[in-house]
């Protein structure tokens, strides 16, 4: 569906910054008070009827906080999904899945938001419409959300000021 292809490279850079973030200075010292071998099965479901989106982002989230974490894909980014589909698995410890779930829940909530209000007025639109996006993106997340765009069946506006030429009245 989407053109636009996010490097795992670009995936693991942006999830990094995301956790060292989160997890700055002390980590999560919620997840210290569970056993640390106590092994878990979660499920990602759908709290509503949604365009799924960003789940490479999810997936690389808990493979950096746990190698070990298996994270199961049920459904592909862009997919209209029900509330309550399952969409994703997941199996490892409790500690880790913890430590690892608010980011990935932040990547995937933002980026199926962003495709899921895109697809609601590209429905609204027609055929005879297209939605674009434009630049006003948050800083160095421009390539997820146009991602997020596409993938909810909007179309791309530039991406930098270097892509064409707009000329409008200020």
């Amino acid at each position: 569906m989407s053109k636009i292809k996010l490097s795992k490279n670009f995936i693991k850079d942006r999830v990094k910054l995301a956790l060292t973030e989160d997890l700055y200075p002390n980590g999560d010292i919620t997840s210290g008070l569970l056993k640390k071998d106590k092994i878990i099965s979660a499920k990602l479901i759908s709290n509503q009827n949604a365009i799924v989106a960003g789940l490479l982002f999810v997936k690389q989230t808990f493979a950096q906080v746990d190698k070990k974490i298996k994270f199961i894909i049920k459904k592909n980014d862009g997919s209209l999904v029900k509330k309550n589909s399952l969409v994703a698995k997941i199996k490892g410890r409790a500690n880790s899945i913890l430590i690892a779930e608010r980011v990935a829940l932040n990547f995937l909530s933002h980026i199926s938001g962003i495709a899921t209000k895109t697809n609601q007025f590209v429905k609204l639109a027609g055929k005879n419409c297209k939605i674009c996006c434009t630049r006003k993106t948050i800083p160095n997340y421009r390539v997820i959300q146009k991602y997020a765009v596409k993938l909810g069946g909007g179309t791309n506006h530039r991406f930098n000021l270097s892509d064409e030429y707009l000329i409008k009245d200020n």
